[in-house]
């Protein structure tokens, strides 16, 4: 009887250490990887065994061949999919569907930045015209003269703008009908852009000086 007994443990043993030894055995694992929702191949998937630091990647239609066991998982991700794992152990021939990933985007709210590229290059002589005074034992003549020699200089430093935005309506009568603005509307934005721009606006020839009103213009009712 314990004879019997012995012979029927050593049995199952057998059968146990066979089908271990069969599942331990490599074999080459083939499919075609796939998108879930299109079913359309997905190239150059990573296929990895895990936990073994060998695999492969799908070729150009999706096809892949690897070898490992029935005790192995196989990992497959791919940027913006969903990475999954397939145990080999119940691995029927059949498509790999990945799953792509569902991306949420947070609102991005984009603020307009009045970006002056003339800032801060005419400080030198914006300083050196604020510094300007007579003393006050200059003599009245002397006075007189080195304010005249200011008046030239303003007068020849405010040419161009005074052209531009005073003696011609042009610019005035393109704005005006462009964002169809009343004369008041017109005024109203110069004067924020005079209050802007007073330190470099008298400085630029007539193309910059009409480059950069048209901007500020364009900018200011942009957020309006």
């Amino acid at each position: 009887m314990i004879l019997s007994d012995l012979k029927s443990l050593l049995f199952i043993l057998l059968i146990l250490f066979c089908v271990s030894t069969a599942h331990a055995q490599e074999e080459t694992f083939q499919s075609i990887v796939v998108d879930s929702a299109t079913f359309s191949p997905l190239p150059y998937v990573t296929v990895l065994v895990k936990g073994k630091g060998k695999g492969t990647i799908t070729d150009p239609k999706g096809n892949f061949s690897v070898n490992a066991t029935r005790r192995d998982t196989l990992v497959f991700s791919f940027v913006g999919y969903i990475t999954a794992e397939y145990p080999l152990i119940d691995w029927e021939p059949g498509l790999i569907r990945l799953t792509e990933k569902k991306i949420v985007l947070k609102e991005v709210t984009v603020r307009t930045t009045q970006i002056n590229r003339y800032e801060g290059m005419f400080d030198e002589e914006n300083e050196r015209i604020a510094s300007r005074h007579n003393k006050f034992y200059y003599s009245k003549a002397k006075k007189e003269k080195r304010s005249l020699v200011w008046l030239k200089e303003d007068n020849v430093r405010v040419k161009t703008y005074v052209d531009v935005v005073i003696n011609s309506t042009e610019l005035k009568d393109e704005l005006m009908k462009k964002y169809s603005l009343t004369e008041s509307q017109y005024y109203e934005i110069l004067g924020k852009f005079n209050q802007k721009n007073a330190n470099v606006m008298y400085y630029l020839t007539t193309g910059e000086l009409v480059s950069l009103i048209k901007n500020f213009f364009e900018l200011s009712l942009r957020r309006n």
